[in-house]
């Protein structure tokens, strides 16, 4: 996950901006994101829209990664039950859709729980 710096004021933006919102600064620099973070905010998604009916349901949060970026991302592999705000997460890299008729395939960022206990300690602030 690409986003960018302010080198003016070091504020981070995920996605990335042209003009940075705490300063107006032009003087911007890709920065890849942390992959870990946390769970601020989730909902559950029972009826998605046309072509997503194989994810159903589907749980979305907001979340906030290690350098305090938020952002919205679909939630992965948490079974909806034990999902809690405050659960620690990481990005991972996932099939969003398959396009029947061109045999397209998009991937693309979602999140997911922590795979190991230090990839969850990595996560605590």
């Amino acid at each position: 996950m690409l986003g960018n710096k302010c080198e003016k004021c070091q504020a981070e933006f995920f996605p990335p901006v042209n003009i940075c919102r705490a300063c107006k600064s032009i003087d911007l620099k890709p920065l890849e994101m942390p992959g870990a973070g946390k769970i601020l905010s989730y909902t559950l998604q029972k009826e998605s829209v046309a072509g997503f009916e194989e994810q159903e349901p589907m749980v979305f949060g907001l979340v906030e990664l290690s350098n305090g970026v938020r952002l919205v991302a679909q939630i992965v592999d948490f079974p909806y039950e034990s999902l809690k705000i405050g659960s620690k997460v990481k990005a991972v890299f996932r099939r969003v859709k398959a396009d029947g008729p061109s045999g397209q395939i998009y991937y693309g960022y979602k999140f997911g729980p922590p795979r190991s206990p230090r990839e969850t300690s990595a996560t605590e602030e």
